[in-house]
């Protein structure tokens, strides 16, 4: 098993310089991408029920690394999904960790999971590659992007009626439920410090990687103009921010989610138990075992996903009116130009979904995404325009391919 690959990959710690086509490697030919994502998700967004979208977005990250014990693997988290890429030699113990996920969604959060794996291999005999660079958030904690144009083919294989059967798990229950020890969703939603909470998509129109990557790190390059140098400026995750109240809003949803072997009850009860006692803590600023609140607040601070990459640029930054103004300009200005697709969608909060590993080793993840739908809502004017002046997936992608 190649599963040594992400950790050999250099570290670097500035997300601006992650984007340059340097940084990028070829991800292993026997390893598969998978796609996790909620389909039809109009109606919970409606209700307002976009927090647990992105619980089981993040689930599906939780369930593959509890099911392979793996902690340093490639994943993207994107709001109602997630893109992961293992070696193929895990798939059918990942299979089996994402059908008891998508059947929890089902019953338990009426929502419908798609899962489906893409092997690299017939990405590659399509002409687009899969490539791969390493965001060290802080020691120990990294995040991928991806690049190559590769995982954008794979999403368009998944979701063209041509292809679908061929890469998508079809509908089958397995006894129990997902090991989804360490997701948790304790915080309240992140309320803007600055005015208003944005959420981008952002994807250059070129089609050679080198001539993708330029265009990306010119918006960025803009972008720090409108917002600072550094990205971090532009958190949702700061001091101000974060907030943690008892009961958290979301305690019923991690209880749900998390209960694995333990009845609801008893594990809504123990959640309420746990939430408490870092209530206290938070409340006096006392350490307690393996929490300490100041070093745990920092901590989520950087270990926190507000930019990411999987071939299309995804951010939730905190801005002020002017800058938004701003930032809307430069959208609109590279793409007259031919540049770049976006879709661009205003909130007012944040929100955060949490993967707890070991608090004494500081290592943990915390996934951002807009309230309102986030990038769920960005989406839509950013698929009416690429779909403006590309060829529909069944063109595109139609083709067959042989084992």
């Amino acid at each position: 098993m190649n599963t040594g690959f992400f950790n050999s990959i250099p570290r670097t710690s500035h997300f601006t310089g992650v984007v340059d086509g340097k940084n990028f490697f070829p991800a292993p030919e026997n390893w598969v991408i998978v796609i996790t994502d909620i389909r039809s998700s109009t109606r919970a967004v409606a209700e307002g029920r976009y927090k647990d979208v992105n619980m089981i977005g993040g689930a599906a990250i939780c369930a593959v690394r509890n099911a392979t014990g793996l902690r340093d693997w490639p994943f993207v988290f994107g709001g109602d999904g997630a893109t992961l890429l293992l070696d193929s030699a895990y798939q059918a113990d990942v299979e089996a960790a994402l059908v008891r996920t998508r059947s929890l969604a089902r019953d338990d959060f009426q929502l419908d999971l798609r899962i489906a794996f893409v092997p690299i291999r017939e990405v590659r005999q399509r002409g687009r590659d899969v490539l791969v660079a390493r965001h060290e958030v802080s020691p120990g904690n990294s995040l991928a992007l991806f690049g190559g144009g590769g995982v954008e083919l794979a999403e368009a294989l998944i979701k063209n009626e041509q292809t679908s059967s061929r890469y998508v798990v079809p509908e089958y229950s397995l006894p129990g439920l997902p090991d989804l020890t360490g997701l948790s969703c304790r915080w309240e939603p992140l309320h803007s410090q600055k005015g208003r909470i944005v959420c981008l998509l952002v994807k250059s129109q070129a089609a050679d990687f080198k001539q993708r990557q330029a265009i990306t790190s010119a918006f960025l390059d803009n972008l720090a103009a409108l917002i600072g140098p550094e990205l971090d400026q532009a958190s949702p995750v700061s001091v101000g921010s974060l907030r943690f109240r008892w009961p958290p809003k979301g305690l019923a949803a991690e209880a749900r989610a998390t209960r694995a072997k333990k009845s609801y009850g008893r594990r809504l009860a123990q959640l309420y138990v746990q939430s408490f006692l870092q209530w206290i803590m938070e409340l006096f600023g006392r350490q307690g075992g393996n929490y300490n609140p100041a070093r745990y607040r920092e901590e989520i601070r950087t270990n926190s996903d507000f930019c990411k990459f999987d071939d299309v640029l995804r951010m939730v930054l905190d801005c002020t009116e002017e800058q938004v103004a701003g930032i809307r300009q430069l959208l609109d200005r590279m793409h007259a130009a031919g540049q770049i697709d976006f879709g661009i969608f205003e909130t007012e909060k944040a929100l955060m979904t949490c993967l707890l590993f070991d608090l004494e080793s500081s290592q943990h993840l915390h996934f951002i995404d807009g309230d309102n739908g986030g990038f769920w809502s960005a989406a839509k004017e950013y698929k009416l325009q690429v779909s403006s002046h590309e060829p529909t997936p069944g063109h595109a992608v139609g083709e067959s391919v042989d084992s």
